[in-house]
């Protein structure tokens, strides 16, 4: 896939386990029958998050990610400060070796485990500056304009909508993609992201149509 990344800021970085064990292929004739790669909780809702390991936190999914039980309170005592050293609220690293280092602190297995890099069009920086009043985690990193890591590999492109300083819904969590395959003939690639960034736009620009009244899809900002 050819991507210059010279046209795109930093989203920062996360680490993803693929799939859910309750939704298991197939997922219809739109989508893959492997495994779907989203930064949508939704579909992979075992996205590394600091909030594990608060009060209120779920163990479950800290443990189901891959944090041991002999590990778990040196977790929840990294979730309290230790953390804002490497990731911004909730689940942004803000480098790639940063989430290697978590990695190795906590002998987390590799197996169906993603690091993805999100990145924004420079073109629609100037929109989060001027509407966004959150300055925390994913928009204040995109604020600053910070170049995207030239060493990973473009896998594709997501439509993700963005509420309480995170990343929260994808496109395919309100099941467009038989109507966009209808509408514009896009399908996904063998990942369920999006093969170009005119896929993408397409999507977004429809969303957009609604002006958030949740009819299309949640009834939040989307960005891709």
């Amino acid at each position: 896939m050819s991507i210059n990344l010279n046209e795109y800021y930093s989203g920062g970085y996360f680490l993803v386990r693929s799939g859910r064990p309750d939704w298991k292929p197939p997922f219809g004739k739109y989508l893959p029958d492997g495994n779907l790669i989203s930064l949508s909780k939704c579909i992979n809702y075992l996205r590394l998050s600091v909030l594990w390991g608060w009060t209120t936190g779920d163990r479950d999914a800290a443990r189901s990610f891959g944090i041991s039980r002999k590990n778990m309170d040196k977790f929840v005592s990294w979730c309290g400060t230790e953390y804002q050293s490497f990731m911004g609220y909730r689940s942004m690293f803000y480098r790639p070796e940063d989430a290697r280092a978590f990695i190795r602190q906590f002998k987390i297995q590799k197996n169906n485990l993603y690091l993805l890099g999100a990145a924004l069009p420079k073109t629609y920086q100037k929109t989060w500056i001027d509407e966004e009043d959150n300055n925390e985690g994913i928009a204040k990193r995109v604020k600053k304009g910070i170049a995207v890591d030239s060493t990973g590999k473009p896998i594709g492109f997501d439509v993700v909508s963005y509420s309480y300083s995170d990343f929260s819904h994808s496109w395919l969590c309100s099941g467009l993609e038989h109507e966009m395959n209808d509408l514009f003939g896009i399908r996904t690639n063998e990942l369920g992201l999006l093969k170009s960034y005119d896929d993408a736009k397409k999507i977004y620009d429809w969303i957009a149509e609604d002006n958030y009244e949740g009819k299309r899809a949640e009834p939040e900002p989307y960005g891709f």
